[in-house]
């Protein structure tokens, strides 16, 4: 490798993925100001999956939406790590009782030393540091591999993740009567986290709710 290649390389490490200007973080402030809040605090959502409670931090759109998607489906996972720090943020903000439980929608197959690229997995890392809480990695399990909801229509949302998700033998003692917070990187018709929300259920905790980085416009465009 050369000089040249070398300072290429150099700059592209301090460089914002999204828009290529000098930056010591994944997202440059400039980027991560743009950013639009979402809710503003715990409500309920009428979804084409169900009807489930939580919050959402930004709307899924313009940079955050570029972000999400290089992080998920071109493996820049460096981000991950960013983007888990500002949900962590501003989920300081919201009400919780002692000790909440955060468990990751989690992948097929996954092992836990390759979670450390996966962003629910990171973002129950942060949150379970810094909102006192424990973290719920391994609790919730996925039993089959499915295709990338974002490559599905709202019906085909429901069916693919129908039955995926099953209970660890140890989730039922971890989570019985705790505040279960189900912890994912995007909500669109909720698809997810209703069939992670109705399994967790099995384990009869005190409630269950969500917590994703964006929502999607399409649940309002939708009338759900």
């Amino acid at each position: 490798m050369n000089v040249l290649s070398v300072l290429r390389q150099v700059l592209a490490d301090k460089a914002c993925f999204l828009c290529g200007e000098e930056s010591d973080l994944p997202i440059c402030p400039g980027c991560a100001s743009s950013f639009r809040p979402c809710d503003p605090g715990w409500s309920d959502s009428h979804l084409a999956a169900g009807h489930v409670s939580g919050f959402s931090a930004y709307w899924y759109e313009g940079t955050l939406r570029q972000a999400i998607l290089q992080m998920k489906v071109q493996g820049e996972y460096r981000l991950a790590g960013q983007l888990s720090g500002m949900l962590a943020s501003l989920a300081k903000s919201l009400p919780l009782e002692d000790r909440p439980v955060f468990v990751p929608v989690p992948r097929f197959g996954a092992r836990d030393k390759t979670e450390y690229r996966h962003f629910p997995h990171i973002a129950c890392s942060m949150l379970s540091r810094d909102l006192k809480g424990d973290s719920g990695s391994g609790l919730l399990i996925k039993t089959r591999r499915t295709p990338l909801q974002t490559q599905l229509s709202d019906t085909e949302r429901l069916k693919n993740v129908d039955g995926a998700f099953e209970l660890s033998p140890t989730a039922v003692d971890r989570l019985c009567g705790r505040t279960v917070v189900i912890v994912d990187d995007v909500l669109t018709t909720g698809a997810t986290v209703c069939a992670a929300t109705n399994v967790i259920l099995q384990a009869r905790p005190h409630q269950c709710l969500y917590l994703t980085l964006a929502r999607s416009r399409a649940t309002i465009r939708s009338g759900l």
